[in-house]
């Protein structure tokens, strides 16, 4: 039986050669890892999370999600840096966080 000539071979453009992960795509660095965290909240303070989203959202930011927006808080607080020690209550955390 006679064999087949091969005139044209597969470059390696479109698969690897070696063995190993592929190129990484994109450029810019790849963000922190994140972690779940429950967080309760009444219904007042939701509803005026959700009207913030949806503002953002008329403004042109389609995907803002709630974890996006509480992240945003707490880095501008971190940025703050508010002496937290000695507070007795959540009253007096919110105090000494607000911007006045």
């Amino acid at each position: 039986m006679a064999r087949s000539k091969r005139s044209i071979t597969r470059d390696s453009v479109f698969r690897t050669t070696e063995q190993g992960a592929p190129p990484a795509q994109g450029i810019g660095t790849p963000e922190p890892k994140t972690r779940q965290t429950a967080v309760w909240l009444t219904d007042d303070e939701t509803d005026w999370l959700d009207s913030r989203l949806q503002e953002i959202k008329k403004a042109g930011w389609r995907g803002v999600t709630r974890s996006a927006f509480m992240r945003a808080l707490v880095r501008a607080a971190k940025q703050r840096n508010v002496e937290v020690g000695g507070v007795t209550g959540e009253a007096e955390l919110e105090q000494r966080l607000s911007l006045k």
